[in-house]
């Protein structure tokens, strides 16, 4: 008999169901194409996928310290949703979006909807809870059941690894750093002023590019930088998230295992020095430095640290101080749209939602003809329009740089 897969919950993961419990934190994608997509057939291939892969079945169990990601033996569910308008370009036309993913009572970490749509698209969205599936894990899921699809072999994943058994592998190797102020970045949109922001809300646009851009990573940071201090002075940082596995593992987890560093962009800032400065960052690892007193969140319960982040969610989100980058920035690499096509089904792109958290977020994929990118922001930020703003030149200058990987 095979062991039951368990995972302990990690320090960030539990974290993470604090942001879901605010607001809604997931790692959402949506595969769009062409073809009429049975459900009963793509339930028979999720479940196949699933048993090969059962980190994506898990249930939340127990508490603080002892929590542990336990499968439940469920596959996600399948679900076929009536003929939409939704365009698939922002979050307007698809309240199918805003149910959230709820881990309290046993409730699963994914799930599959089948979006047929007037516009001639089939779209089908993959939702997966942040707390239990990064980026990664995200793209290997989703591959694993067009896989299924095409009753193809899978590569299945059994990996119980955490981002801190990661992080405490490497932590004989991290260099001691000098101390440092922490710094207020600004933000590249200006939010509403306070009393008129209305109730927490996120909103998110995706836009595409008709050629493969080069550097993309360190070009946008700089757009967005340069934008940013359009508004106002002041320092420019983004989170860049950096995947473990073929850099600090071999194992193919779908939990979370990412490490976080930190990209400057001073002004006048080139795209070498911004790939210089990630460089010096991963080859110091600074992707395994754990964030000072992570720990003390196995301990704490998440009723508590979300009733703490209640208080001052309006503050962290809206001002400029050390408690929040200016954004994150996560590139999910190069794509192709065949790995997503199954017999019925030709697939255009898989595209993600950027995770409702902080005050940008921006996340991209490159295809070899095409790049396609989604910005998310609190509707704060979007009160007068900013984003699409932003998203419409952001596309006029890359679409017009032809810059080509």
């Amino acid at each position: 008999m095979s062991t039951r897969y368990v995972r302990r919950v990690s320090a960030l993961e539990r974290y993470s169901l604090v942001l879901n419990r605010l607001y809604r934190y997931h790692v959402d994608g949506i595969l769009e194409g062409e073809g009429a997509v049975d459900a009963q057939q793509l339930q028979r291939a999720v479940s196949r996928a699933a048993a090969a892969n059962p980190a994506i079945r898990v249930r939340f169990r127990g508490l603080l310290a002892w929590s542990r990601w336990v499968d439940s033996g469920m596959a996600p569910r399948v679900h076929e949703l009536p003929m939409s308008d939704w365009d698939g370009c922002s979050e307007q036309g698809a309240m199918f979006l805003r149910q959230r993913l709820d881990e309290r009572g046993g409730g699963p970490i994914a799930d599959v909807l089948v979006v047929p749509c007037r516009d001639g698209k089939t779209r089908i969205v993959f939702r997966t809870l942040h707390a239990a599936i990064d980026g990664r894990g995200f793209l290997h899921w989703v591959s694993e059941v067009c896989r299924a699809m095409r009753d193809e072999p899978l590569q299945g994943s059994d990996s119980c690894l955490t981002d801190l058994d990661i992080q405490a592998q490497h932590a004989a190797d991290i260099p001691e750093e000098p101390a440092t102020e922490p710094t207020a970045c600004i933000p590249v949109l200006q939010p509403a002023a306070k009393g008129q922001r209305g109730e927490l809300d996120f909103v998110w646009r995706r836009v595409t590019i008709d050629h493969s851009v080069a550097q993309l990573l360190p070009r946008s940071a700089i757009f967005l930088a340069d934008w940013a201090r359009q508004q106002q002075a002041g320092p420019v940082g983004f989170t860049i998230p950096v995947d473990y596995r073929g850099l600090r593992t071999d194992e193919m987890g779908i939990g979370n295992l990412t490490g976080y560093v930190r990209l400057t962009v001073p002004e006048g800032a080139t795209t070498r020095q911004l790939m210089v400065q990630l460089g010096q960052r991963l080859k110091a690892k600074a992707d395994c430095r754990q964030f000072p007193g992570i720990k003390m969140l196995f301990w704490l319960p998440v009723w508590y640290m979300l009733r703490e982040l209640k208080k001052k969610v309006d503050d962290v989100l809206h001002d400029v101080s050390p408690a929040l980058p200016t954004g994150g920035i996560v590139s999910m690499g190069q794509v192709s749209a065949d790995t997503y096509s199954f017999p019925g089904f030709k697939a255009d792109m898989l595209y993600g939602i950027p995770g409702a958290v902080g005050k940008l977020n921006v996340v991209f994929l490159n295809y070899p003809n095409f790049t396609v990118i989604s910005f998310s922001v609190p509707a704060s930020y979007n009160h007068d329009g900013q984003l699409d703003a932003l998203t419409a030149a952001y596309v006029n200058h890359f679409q017009a740089s032809g810059i080509t990987s």
